[in-house]
């Protein structure tokens, strides 16, 4: 027997017929290929996109420290967005924010690191403006669901007479990400960071505007009446969310959390009244002034008696007056209208040996108790003629148990689904080679060597080898076929004899019969095999 495993699968592969070679060949590449593709599928980095929406500035400034550490990366969307291996996506987006990368496209106060000795004062104006947008923009950016800001502003010429100067304005330009909308309390806070930031600059001469082409916040004058209109409606919306949050917090308190519902509507006294009152009291009198003439006639001469003294005194009086002036601001409730609804009371009950939730209506006494404490809670005065209702009924609940999760749709995770269908396919294909490759070799002979003058040759069938001496023309004899199953009779009971057993004992008795009938090829075959044992 031959020890080199080698040279043992050399002889069987040339011993294939050209067929047989190629059906091996065939299967072999496409298998190896198979299996290269799929290594090289599964071993490729799975890339995240790092930044979206890149400037050229940014994007540049991001590639030379991606190559300067050789991080690998994808350029995708024209160049606006980069993309990392995911497992390097922190680390990487933590490394460029340090060193302050990127920059949103806009230069801030960085533009005065550089020495501007020798510039205008025009040139250096100008710096500072282009500073101070770039600055606005960067902090803009940071709020969510905004994508790119550009920020302008004006500053007007200064004038020798305050009558003829202006205000500085601005506009502000906003990308919204898909999907989001920018709401009211959002576009105004924008405006008051933008005035607060500029100096002169009021809030009404900030105009606020998306690439739409949709006006956010607009320059209103104070006393106009759309503003006006507008903050009259937020004062209103304000004062009845804060009179049922109240209501709201104590029957939950009391009651659980969605067992009650509490909502107010507010009528609401926006004028503005000024008075002037001036008030008399008759009966208080007040000494104003006070005034004394003297009169004194001393005659023609000292012997004269007909000298004369008079004193005349006037007081002048005023009655008390008041003046009075009044303004009564806006604002204040005319009357308010509440609505209360609470739900039943929750008992569990056995019904036919099951438990069961019933809904009963709540008793009067706790009714009453429920709008005493909703009354004091809004400031219900019956003198203004407020109105009340409370109202018990049975609440449409859902269970939030009964809800069943949804299951994963594929497209939560496609790269997982795709890499196991890839694998799928590979082990598929892979399986259906070997099965074709099998059956074309089934119940094929193959001669593999002669020892002693005679031909030995595997015969394939229904995948067992059996090794037979060959026939003196050269060619394998002929096996009959084998039954799978022999059943021996045993009185009544059949024993069942496994397939081992039956191909062995065809194998003795066809070697019996093969040496009795050749017994010098017999014997040259075992000198054979014994010297080829002791080499």
């Amino acid at each position: 027997m031959n020890d080199k495993p080698l040279n043992a699968i050399l002889g069987i592969f040339n011993k294939l017929t050209l067929q047989q070679k190629f059906v091996l060949g065939g299967a072999a590449v496409v298998t190896s290929l198979l299996l290269i593709s799929l290594i090289f599928f599964l071993n490729e980095p799975n890339y995240t996109p790092l930044f979206s929406n890149l400037a050229q500035e940014d994007a540049a400034k991001v590639l030379e420290n991606l190559n300067a550490q050789k991080i690998p990366y994808q350029i995708d969307d024209n160049g606006q967005t980069i993309k990392v291996p995911k497992e390097k996506l922190y680390e990487t987006r933590m490394n460029l924010a340090a060193k302050g990368i990127p920059t949103s496209g806009s230069t801030g106060y960085e533009l005065f690191d550089n020495s501007t000795m020798g510039m205008s004062e025009f040139m250096q104006k100008l710096n500072y403006k282009r500073a101070l947008e770039g600055e606005l923009s960067r902090t803009i950016m940071k709020q969510e669901g905004i994508e790119g800001v550009r920020v302008h502003i004006v500053f007007p010429q200064k004038t020798v007479f305050k009558d003829d100067e202006k205000l500085p304005t601005a506009s502000v330009v906003l990308k919204l990400k898909g999907g989001f909308t920018l709401t009211k309390s959002n576009a105004n806070a924008i405006v008051n960071l933008v005035s607060s930031a500029v100096e002169g600059l009021q809030p009404n001469k900030v105009t606020l505007i998306d690439t739409k082409g949709r006006v956010l916040s607009k320059e209103n004058e104070d006393n106009s009446i759309a503003a006006t209109s507008a903050k009259q409606y937020e004062m209103k919306q304000s004062i009845e969310n804060y009179l049922a949050d109240k209501a709201q917090s104590i029957l939950d308190n009391v009651l659980g959390y969605g067992n009650a519902m509490v909502q107010v509507n507010a009528d609401i006294n926006f004028d503005r009244v000024e008075k002037t009152m001036e008030l008399y009291d008759p009966e208080s009198q007040v000494a104003i002034s006070e005034q004394t003439v003297k009169t004194e006639n001393t005659g023609r001469n000292y012997s004269d008696s007909s000298a004369q003294f008079s004193e005349n005194s006037t007081t002048n009086y005023e009655i008390s007056k008041t003046i009075q002036r009044v303004i009564e601001g806006s604002g204040n409730i005319k009357r308010l209208s509440v609505a209360a609804v609470i739900n039943d009371v929750a008992k569990e009950v056995i019904k036919d040996e099951q438990p069961t939730m019933v809904y009963e209506p709540r008793t009067q006494e706790q009714m009453q108790k429920l709008e005493e404490i909703i009354r004091n809670a809004v400031g219900i005065v019956d003198e203004r003629n407020d109105q009340f209702s409370i109202v018990n009924l049975s609440f449409e609940t859902k269970q939030f148990d009964d809800m069943k999760p949804q299951s994963a749709s594929f497209m939560d995770d496609p790269e997982k689904w795709l890499n196991m269908l890839l694998v799928v396919i590979a082990i598929a294909s892979s399986i259906l080679l070997l099965k074709g490759l099998m059956g074309k070799l089934k119940n094929e002979k193959i001669v593999i060597g002669t020892f002693g003058g005679s031909d030995f040759a595997y015969d394939t069938y229904e995948g067992t080898q059996e090794a037979l001496p060959a026939s003196s023309s050269g060619k394998p004899q002929q096996i009959a076929p084998k039954k799978k199953k022999q059943l021996l009779p045993i009185g009544d009971i059949e024993d069942e004899i496994s397939d081992e057993a039956i191909r062995k004992k065809n194998q003795q008795e066809k070697i019996t019969n093969y040496v009795s009938k050749n017994p010098m090829d017999a014997a040259k075959l075992i000198n054979a095999w014994l010297h080829e044992d002791e080499n």
